[in-house]
């Protein structure tokens, strides 16, 4: 029992170890990350390049410049790396990344793997392939194109940079150059109001350059004083990567010398070589009399063009003398004036220190008014008066008249003066003042003379609107009389309305006196029409003399209807007429204005309002806002930009209308009250059941739905009296957000792409034939499966937004993507249904640029409706790119394809279209699409250097599709030419019969392919496998797969395992889809599955040959030559044939795994898998098995003998 359960054990054993490897548990091969290895970076070198692509050599770098890195790595040798190990490091971050960046590790004489570069992380990871396994002194360089990253720089212009070289850190300081537009900066400050210095300042060689004698010059300009550099000083200047500065520690004076000499500054710097920024400063006195002074320095050097910096200094001084009017009292009519004296501070003599000032002679001076006071000015100019001097003993007054119509006086001082003084003094009127007139005012000294006015206003009476209450129609007004106080008699005002418009309400007139005490209807008498009329108006007439001021208020009635004149504002006018003290009668009068609200003028309103969400405008009409009687109202208004009513949306309101003339909806009246028709020409009639006399709102909605929706919907509106208007036009003009747009385009950089975004109709327009055509500049390429259409979703206000329903391409929507001879892309996109909302269209493009250039796009949105549609829009991005070893380099190249007939290369053949697809990563993007003309040529143009597919999508007329891609390297503006072979398509013919393959006795670790598998049982690996790779309808003799379990189609049976075939026949024209026979074809990537790699091969006759390897053509992709032609045809390219006698061999496919390419150098030698063979292991496996059960039946039978 023991035996049994150890022997089931065994074979349980053997069949999970055999299982688990199948499986892969043991034999799983893992990359390794190289760690602490410090003999990987050898050396960081670093190169900066200027804006013109040359390299900068100078040791003060421009933060903003293109920057260069190579870093230099080797593998020790006797390393135990191998295929998938991998070594990674950051990248600084001061230097910008602008999108991921791969490439390839290149070594002396082969690819030794490859790198990415992450821009979110700055982490390089370098992945080794089996190169490394089989190849000594393995080396290289891997490079990155970048540039400094200015948010990275810190504030100072001295930055280190830290990169990890043979496991440690190798430190760089790079200098960059500020940022500032001159290497000199020149500043000048005054010594504050009535400055008597200027103190300068002048930076220099703030561009931190090497400056061989350097030295600064400074011409003092007229005006001012420098005698010695007595105040000159020099300082060291630390400037900042943003171009500000701060002063640093004084420089000792033996670091220069400094002179005057000429009226001109010279300072010399001692040092032969200067590297920095040095601030110097000195001082200046004021002599002149100059408002501003400017000067100006120069900054030179030995080999260096002289740089110039020039300060204005303006010198804030008080003026000699000023005069002003500083306040004028109308009720007294008295004027205050103030002289400013001296306020530049000069020493002015007695005899000179005098001031003469003149008035009109209807002004006098007021007695004991006159006061000088002493001012002390500030540093910024601010006067505080001092204590006011003596009259007659610091200074005194000598009356002026008859001089020109003009008085006034003199004003001398005691004493010489140097101080600021101020002189105020008062005038009034002379007499009553019966109209506005101009006071002039003159003062003048010994050198200067300085005026100022004062209008003057009369106040005998004067008239005032002192408001209205728009709910009663009333205004109400103001008369005022007599405001100066002189004493009148036989007195009478009289008031009217000149323009009409006004009706006057009896009982709200009221007389005040200047007590303001009502006066007792006894002191005056009244009259007016009665009874009263409108546009009449009324007089009082005083009965005793009066000698204070009064006031006489009242109410009007107003109405539109009552104007009679040519304004529509209402005016009120008051007329006084009087006897004066000495019996000599006068008059005056003054006006009154009220000017009311729109609404009143124009007796209604209208207002809209838009709701972009429903395409709905909500229109708000306000009728006989003043109230008249209208005795057959009608509401007339038309419906402009293809708007149609809303059904059942109009309502009718009572209007409320407050004392303010604010108004709000009152009641909604009901359907009997009125009537409506919208007819089909827009014309929109409210007809009311009666005559009104109140106000009214209309309000209903119309929509733009079906319409070209524009950017503003204007609407007018009449109140009408049968077919009279009643009202002015009601005019309302609704802005809609978006109106008139039909595409609007933004874009943004996101790494190696750009993603752009089409607001389609955003104005919701119904529009047919709706198509979009964009065309991008050339130096993008765009990816047509990054399309994403999105319907819009439209808020009240307008605003759109993406909704989460994307469109089906093909079922709502076609694209296109084209490209012209020159390689330039467009796109159009046709809705398949008209629109009538707003769509998102999100797509990227793959950047073909150099940093820095404009990557522009322009989109034309074309429709129609009532009227064709077309609008254009540009949107440009200026990018930014990273880019690394083995990528393109921002030029452009050609690519020419020739296509030729395999079996006679002297033919070339029409017809032929190719794809021609950029490597991008693991992402193919479609280039171009080209046809090969009557000379057998396909030209691409304007190719971005870098890697390419291309692949062949429709072949000649009576020729085969060939199905290989080819790879192809543009490295170099000068093009490129690749020739392309076509094999005819051969009549149907019957297959050659196999010849049985000798059995051989030698073994081979990976059977041998077959060419047609016998129907035996024998156990077999291979397939067989159809003649041609590439699938077609032709009549093309194959060799089709046999079923096991049916007949065989030959003579022969299959050889057993480990046997070699025996050579077979070509087939007629060689194996259609492939190069001609023979030739190696470089650059050659077979990508489906299920054909093998490698050229046809034909082994010698029964003897065992070795392994084909499945490796492209030549060794696998290669760089094409540039201004090489390629043949990828068979034979001596320069016979001018194919060679067609070599026999083929159709290689059956098998399921063996393809694993990496070996060296291509060691024949016979089956590509490395990653693993060996699992044979031996399977047969071990099922030895122990068997081993297992003989040993089980043995033990059962001894059991059954015991």
């Amino acid at each position: 029992m023991i035996k049994k359960r150890f022997s089931l054990a065994i074979a349980v054993l053997m069949l999970f170890v055999q299982y688990a490897y199948g499986i892969g548990f043991i034999t799983q091969v893992k990359a390794e990350a190289i760690e602490h290895e410090t003999d990987i970076i050898t050396s960081v070198s670093m190169a900066v390049y200027g804006p013109d692509g040359s390299t900068v050599t100078d040791s003060v770098y421009d933060v903003n410049s293109n920057v260069t890195l190579d870093y230099t790595w080797a593998l020790p040798d006797g390393h135990s790396y191998s295929a998938g190990d991998t070594f990674t490091f950051k990248l600084p971050e001061q230097f910008k990344l602008y999108n991921d960046i791969s490439g390839t590790l290149v070594s002396d004489d082969g690819q030794a793997g490859d790198f990415t570069v992450s821009q979110a992380t700055h982490e390089v990871a370098m992945t080794f392939s089996s190169y490394i396994e089989n190849h000594g002194n393995v080396h290289g360089t891997l490079r990155v194109n970048t540039k400094f990253d200015r948010t990275k720089v810190s504030g100072s212009t001295t930055e280190q940079i830290i990169f990890p070289v043979n496991g440690g850190a190798q430190t760089i300081t790079v200098t960059f150059k500020p940022e500032v537009g001159s290497t000199i900066a020149k500043t000048g400050t005054a010594s504050g109001f009535n400055a008597d210095r200027i103190d300068w300042t002048v930076d220099v060689n703030k561009r931190l350059e090497p400056v061989t004698n350097a030295m600064l010059t400074d011409p003092i300009p007229a005006g001012l004083s420098l005698d010695s550099t007595v105040t000159l000083a020099v300082y060291q200047l630390n400037v900042q990567l943003d171009g500000t500065v701060q002063q640093g520690a004084l420089v000792d004076g033996s670091k220069y010398a400094a002179e005057v000499a000429g009226g001109v500054l010279t300072v010399r710097f001692a040092d032969p070589v200067i590297n920095g920024a040095y601030r110097i400063t000195y001082t200046t006195g004021i002599i002149g009399d100059e408002a501003s002074y400017t000067n100006t320095a120069t900054f030179t050097g030995d080999g260096r063009d002289p740089a110039s910096a020039s300060a204005t200094v303006h010198v804030e001084r008080g003026g000699s003398l000023k005069k002003q009017a500083i306040h004028y009292d109308w009720g007294i009519q008295v004027i205050t004036w103030a002289i400013e004296y001296n306020y530049n501070l000069k020493s002015i003599p007695q005899q000179s220190a005098v001031l003469t000032d003149l008035f009109d002679d209807t002004q006098q001076l007021v007695p004991g008014s006159l006061k000088v006071y002493p001012v002390t000015l500030d540093s910024s100019g601010k006067a505080t008066k001092g204590t006011a001097l003596t009259e007659n003993t610091d200074y005194t007054v000598t009356a002026i008249a008859g001089v020109e119509n003009k008085q006034g006086f003199k004003l001398q001082f005691n004493t010489g003066i140097s101080s600021a003084y101020r002189i105020e003094y008062k005038t009034e009127a002379v007499g009553r003042v019966f109209k506005d007139h101009t006071v002039t005012n003159t003062v003048s000294d010994s050198t200067y003379s300085q005026s100022a006015t004062q209008l003057v206003r009369p106040i005998i009476v004067y008239k005032t609107f002192s408001g209205a209450n728009y709910s009663a129609h009333t205004a109400n007004w103001k008369i005022t009389l007599n405001g100066d106080n002189h004493p009148m008699k036989d007195v009478v005002v009289t008031d009217f309305f000149p323009q009409g418009g006004q009706k006057l309400i009896p009982e709200t007139i009221v007389v005040r006196n200047s007590s303001n005490t009502v006066l007792d209807q006894s002191a005056y008498t009244l009259e007016y029409a009665s009874p009263v009329l409108p546009n009449a108006g009324f007089t009082i007439k005083f009965k005793n003399p009066i000698n204070g001021s009064y006031t006489i208020s009242y109410t009007t009635y107003f109405s539109n209807d009552w104007l009679t004149g040519n304004t529509d504002d209402f005016i009120n006018t008051a007329k006084i007429d009087w006897t004066d003290i000495e019996g000599i009668k006068q008059s005056t009068s003054a006006d009154g204005r009220f000017i009311p609200r729109s609404e009143w003028k124009n007796n209604g309103f209208k207002a809209g309002v838009y709701n972009a969400s429903s395409k709905e405008l909500t229109w708000t009409v306000g009728v006989n806002y003043t109230a008249k009687e209208v005795k057959l109202p009608v509401v007339s208004d038309v419906l402009t930009a293809g708007q149609r009513l809303v059904p059942d949306s109009l309502k009718v309101y009572k209007l409320n209308v407050d004392a303010k003339g604010d108004y709000t909806l009152g009641a909604e009246l009901g359907s009997s009250a009125y009537s409506y028709y919208a007819g089909n020409d827009g014309k929109l009639r409210i007809v009311f059941a009666k005559s009104i006399s109140e106000a009214y709102a209309v309000v209903f909605k119309t929509t733009l739905a079906g319409q070209l929706i524009g950017s503003t919907v204007v609407n007018t509106a009449h109140l009408l009296d049968g077919e009279k208007k009643v009202s002015r036009d009601l005019t309302a003009s609704v802005s809609i957000p978006h109106g008139g747009e039909y595409v609007l385009k933004s874009g943004l950089q996101n790494g190696e792409k750009i993603d752009w975004t089409l607001a389609v109709n955003r104005s919701q327009s119904h529009v047919k034939d709706a198509k979009i055509i964009d065309t991008p500049s050339i130096n993008q390429i765009l990816l047509p499966d990054s399309f994403r259409l999105y319907e819009g979703i439209a808020a009240v206000n307008g605003d759109i937004t993406k909704s989460r329903t994307e469109l089906v391409k093909g079922v709502d929507y076609t694209l296109q993507v084209l490209a012209d001879d020159d390689g330039r892309q467009s796109f159009e996109l046709s809705f398949a249904r008209d629109i009538d909302r707003a769509y998102i269209l999100e797509y990227q493009s793959l950047i073909a640029a150099k940093t820095g250039d404009k990557v522009t796009n322009t989109a034309k949105f074309t429709g129609n409706n009532v009227v064709n549609v077309e609008k254009n829009t540009t949107t440009e991005v200026i990018v930014g790119v990273s880019s690394g070893s083995g990528t393109g380099s921002g030029e452009r190249g050609t690519l020419t394809v020739s296509k030729l007939d395999a079996q006679n290369t002297g033919k070339v053949l029409a017809g032929a279209t190719f794809e021609l697809y950029r490597l991008n990563g693991t992402e193919r993007v479609l280039v171009n699409t080209r046809t090969t003309d009557a000379a057998g040529s396909a030209v691409f143009n304007n190719i971005w250097l870098g890697s390419y597919i291309l692949i062949e999508t429709a072949a000649p007329s009576g020729y085969v599709l060939d199905t290989r891609e080819y790879p192809v390297t543009i490295s170099s503006v000068a093009g490129i030419n690749l020739t392309v072979y076509n094999t005819a398509v051969q009549p149907t013919a019957t297959p050659t019969p196999t010849v049985t393959p000798s059995p051989t006795a030698v073994p081979t670790e990976t059977p041998a392919p077959t060419v047609t598998p016998s129907p035996t049982a024998a156990p077999t690996e291979t397939p067989a496998a159809t003649g041609s790779p590439a699938p077609t309808a032709s009549p093309v003799p194959t060799v089709s797969p046999v079923p096991t379990e049916s007949a065989a189609p030959t003579a022969t049976t299959s050889p057993g395992p480990g046997a070699t075939p025996a050579p077979t026949p070509a087939i007629p024209g060689g194996t259609p889809g492939t190069s001609p026979p023979g030739t190696e074809v470089p650059g050659v990537i077979i990508v489906d599955d299920e054909i093998p790699g490698g050229p046809a091969i034909t082994p010698p006759a029964a003897t065992p040959g070795p392994s084909a390897s499945p490796e492209s053509p030549g060794g696998g992709t290669v760089e094409i030559p540039v201004d090489d032609e390629i043949p990828l045809g068979g034979g001596d390219p320069d016979s001018g044939s194919p060679d067609t006698d070599t026999p083929v061999v159709d290689i059956d496919d098998d399921s063996i795994p393809r694993g990496t390419v070996t060296d291509p150098g060691v024949d016979g030698q089956l590509p490395q898998t990653g693993e060996s063979s699992p044979l031996p292991i399977y047969l071990a496996g099922l030895g122990l098995i068997a081993a297992g059960l003989v040993l089980n039946r043995v033990f059962r039978g001894r059991r059954n003998q015991e």
